[in-house]
């Protein structure tokens, strides 16, 4: 690896680097089996690497063997409320050649960062596969941590009875526009649930009123299926399916539908309201035609992170992530 020279990455090396991507997410894909073949094409993959270059505030370096490219890491810096100044390293900011050790993600990585950090950009995120352990472990060994799960589920095997289960005393049914002020009033039952232990995921209360407002409008969506558990006057659980774009730089097969928004009141938890719920949305998506449910959680939501594979979702990616002691702007020794 001494021989390696880590340059910043430019537009001149897009195509190589395209290049380099298309085979990089082949092995990746290779290796996650509920994952179907997706055309990892060269023109694909360049596409999606121009796209990612062409978002402001992008950098990166890569890594040349006699000028030959053999690895790259580039990420986008970002502002917000809720993060911060921050870093994002998406599925298609990064690969190395086959022959490369995972090792030289370390150098790639620490060529990269000392960039985002002199700069201010103190939190780092990174997009990866799931089917590679040892590339997981190098990044481990970057100081990243485990942040989110993306799952992934064939519908295969979801059976056309699935559609008519039934729970005493609950109904189970798809939202209308009647609904919409009984979905705004559990709009805050994944926020103040994500702020517990041990996920401590932070909510700004500014954002209470945005979040209801977007629950509710839910059932305006045409492209939306909402499904509620109603017991009586009271929705105890929801979740909402999206389409979802086919994109294999995201891992997203064609024919996917996303369960993006799943919640259950706490006093009916553990009960099977969520698993029936979850049985009559896949077997729907299902009869629609779709052959693909993604979802994903917090690895530490405890009830998520149990939950979903127990119904079959398979991790196909993993969102890493990193906060550097920000006082290192002004404490370097």
């Amino acid at each position: 690896m001494c021989a390696l020279k880590i340059v910043s990455f430019s537009t001149d090396r897009l195509t190589e680097a395209g290049r380099l991507l298309a085979l990089y997410q082949k092995r990746a894909n290779a290796a996650i089996p509920v994952l179907p073949s997706q055309g990892e094409t060269e023109e694909k993959a360049i596409r999606a690497l121009t796209g990612e270059w062409e978002k402001t505030g992008v950098s990166g370096v890569a890594a040349l063997d006699d000028d030959k490219l053999v690895g790259y890491v580039i990420g986008q810096k970002q502002e917000n409320a809720m993060r911060g100044r921050h870093v994002w390293i998406s599925l298609a900011g990064q690969a190395i050649a086959s022959e490369q050790p995972v090792e030289l993600y370390r150098d790639l990585y620490a060529a990269a960062a000392q960039e985002w950090v002199d700069e201010g950009y103190f939190y780092h995120c990174a997009l990866l596969p799931a089917g590679n352990p040892e590339l997981l472990q190098t990044w481990f060994c970057l100081g990243f941590g485990h942040e989110q799960v993306h799952g992934l589920l064939s519908l295969k095997e979801i059976q056309p009875r699935a559609s008519s289960m039934r729970v005493d005393g609950v109904e189970l049914r798809l939202a209308t526009p009647d609904d919409r002020e009984a979905i705004a009033d559990v709009s805050s039952l994944i926020r103040t649930y994500q702020a517990n232990s041990p996920v401590f995921g932070v909510a700004l209360p500014e954002d209470a009123q945005k979040i209801r407002d977007g629950y509710s409008g839910l059932v305006d969506d045409p492209q939306v299926d909402l499904w509620i558990a109603k017991k009586g006057e009271e929705i105890i659980s929801f979740q909402a399916y999206f389409p979802a774009d086919s994109d294999p730089f995201t891992m997203t097969p064609e024919h996917c539908i996303e369960l993006g928004i799943a919640a259950t009141r706490p006093e009916y938890r553990g009960s099977g309201i969520n698993f029936a719920l979850t049985t009559r949305g896949l077997a729907h998506a299902k009869e629609k035609g779709y052959h693909y449910c993604m979802t994903d959680w917090r690895m530490t939501n405890l009830q998520s992170s149990r939950f979903w594979p127990r119904q079959g979702f398979v991790p196909v990616g993993y969102r890493l992530s990193r906060l550097i002691d920000h006082r290192i702007a002004w404490a370097k020794g």
